[in-house]
């Protein structure tokens, strides 16, 4: 395990045993943020136990012999505020998005992602933002929404969509599109901070925690 601590910023753990990935990661990382990396398993836990990163990379390929996506969702689940954006990775181990998704992973990139999207990916996840495609994002609204309806208990509160402002609302509808916030700023012609703003607003209002719940809770209206 490497630390690097002089930006005293945001902390990035890069978990990899391959020493390439982790050099593209930290080459275009460390700049910007503080950055530590974990070489094992065992690393990446005592690392996240003892001070949890505000964004984790995890390449897949680090659980050699072991099924990648019931270790990363057990990352994911850990109680914890950490961002994790998992390597896409097309060999043995290769993980279930889908899966990983749902359960509260934040973004997918390649391992020979460039320099400008790894740092869009960082800076949209840290923003509460995905990472992720579309299609991805659609799929796993309408398996939740699926999920709720089967199960007849829902946790929202649909009278609360009438506290939203005219423009919270379009903001709220183009979240449950699947539109992340670069999208909704030009489509609504304002800037990303102003739909920052918005999103906190509307999570207030709603009483949920992230723009996943707030498209799901999109889904269960008429």
């Amino acid at each position: 395990m490497s630390v690097s601590t002089h930006k005293g910023q945001v902390t990035v753990l890069i978990a990899s045993d391959n020493r390439q990935v982790v050099s593209h990661f930290m080459s275009i990382l460390e700049p910007c943020y503080d950055v530590s990396t974990a070489c094992s398993p065992g690393e990446l836990l005592a690392c996240l136990t003892a001070l949890p990163a505000s964004v984790l990379i995890v390449d897949p390929a680090l659980y050699q012999g072991d099924d990648a996506t019931d270790q990363i969702l057990a990352v994911v689940r850990m109680p914890s505020d950490t961002h994790v954006i998992v390597v896409e990775n097309a060999g043995e181990n290769e993980v279930d998005q889908h899966l990983l998704f749902k359960a509260g992973a934040h973004g997918f990139c390649r391992s020979d992602i460039s320099e400008a999207l790894l740092r869009k990916a960082v800076e949209l996840v840290l923003d509460g933002d995905y990472w992720v495609q579309r299609k991805l994002i659609t799929q796993v609204i309408s398996d939740m929404a699926a999920e709720k309806s089967a199960n007849a208990n829902s946790n929202f509160d649909r009278s609360l969509v009438g506290t939203l402002t005219p423009r919270e609302l379009q903001v709220a509808r183009l979240v449950h599109m699947g539109e992340n916030n670069k999208m909704i700023a030009r489509a609504l012609e304002i800037s990303e901070r102003t739909v920052k703003a918005h999103l906190s607003a509307i999570f207030r209002k709603l009483d949920i925690e992230n723009r996943l719940n707030l498209a799901l809770y999109f889904s269960e209206l008429p």
